[in-house]
């Protein structure tokens, strides 16, 4: 939902609901939104109440959160939110967490940035608290639907995040930009702590587009929205963009690297790009970033050509 996907905000709206409406008749298993606050990079700033919408006007089709910031919410308001989406949607809602960390998102929603520290580990521990305790009367209402809890995932890296979804068989959330050798690294942290592997979530901007000039637009997109999201975090979160080598690098860099590992190309070549990216990490569950290329025709385009032609191949294989 970036700012450039349209000229107005309607326009972006008009876009996503196309997008899950399309997904949905051509048999996506899910939909994935974000949630960002007072920066063009997304126009979302509530993860929830767009997979609510998004929920009623669809039927079939999952929808999650990727991600729901957890330390501007309140764990037990998001435990009956969440509890209350599994209800309305018949167990469609999946919930994810991360902790995001832009200072201006804590500075005007008046959060202590100490809450940075322990998220989204304290959150997603609090929400199987609440949905594992007896129902009493004064317990959130309604209790969820599906059992024994919602579905729930993180968005985490942090050693006590990475141990606290391992402990309790929750899949990870791979952010788009994550190269593949730091997502197998991650994950063997997570099986070296309890030994399950679950289906973790693997984001990747695979754009199906044979224009000579498609990898060019994916980077000047993907540049201004790195530019976008270039704002100051709080005291205690790391350098926003870091490089192969693990040193800081700035907004463009960061965009031209991730444009130039991106799978974009013809059919054909997303196949097989995309065949050695499930060999190398073991994923078995996909989010395509479609509207990476930043143009709204150029990701409906993508997400049809991905399902009527990428998947068939790709099972067949």
């Amino acid at each position: 939902m970036g700012a450039a996907l349209g000229e107005t905000p309607e326009d972006i709206f008009d876009s996503t609901l196309s997008q899950a409406s399309l997904a949905e008749e051509l048999h996506y298993d899910e939909l994935w939104v974000t949630e960002h606050h007072f920066i063009r990079f997304g126009i979302n700033p509530s993860a929830l109440t767009t997979a609510a919408f998004l929920l009623g006007r669809t039927h079939t089709i999952r929808v999650g959160t990727s991600v729901v910031l957890s330390p501007l919410c309140h764990p037990v308001e998001l435990a009956e939110r969440t509890a209350l989406l599994d209800h309305l949607s018949q167990g469609r809602f999946e919930l994810g967490l991360g902790r995001g960390g832009y200072r201006r998102d804590y500075e005007l929603l008046d959060i202590d940035f100490t809450r940075w520290d322990d998220e989204p580990q304290a959150t997603a521990t609090r929400l199987l608290d609440i949905w594992s305790t007896p129902r009493e009367p004064a317990e959130i209402q309604p209790p969820p639907r599906t059992s024994p809890h919602p579905s729930l995932l993180m968005a985490t890296s942090s050693e006590a995040g990475v141990k606290c979804a391992a402990t309790n068989s929750l899949a990870l959330q791979h952010y788009f930009a994550t190269p593949v050798a730091a997502r197998t690294a991650l994950e063997k942290r997570y099986r070296d702590i309890s030994g399950a592997d679950p289906d973790h979530l693997h984001t990747i901007i695979a754009v199906v587009n044979d224009a000579p000039d498609a990898r060019e637009r994916l980077r000047a997109a993907l540049r201004q929205s790195f530019r976008d999201g270039e704002h100051p975090h709080v005291p205690q979160a790391p350098a926003r963009h870091f490089g192969p080598d693990g040193a800081p690098i700035d907004a463009d860099a960061m965009a031209d690297m991730v444009a130039a590992g991106a799978i974009v190309g013809s059919v054909g070549y997303v196949v097989d790009k995309l065949g050695d990216f499930i060999i190398e990490t073991g994923a078995r569950r996909i989010a395509v970033y479609h509207e990476a290329i930043g143009d709204a025709a150029l990701a409906m385009d993508s997400l049809r050509s991905f399902a009527e032609h990428v998947i068939p191949q790709l099972a067949a294989d």
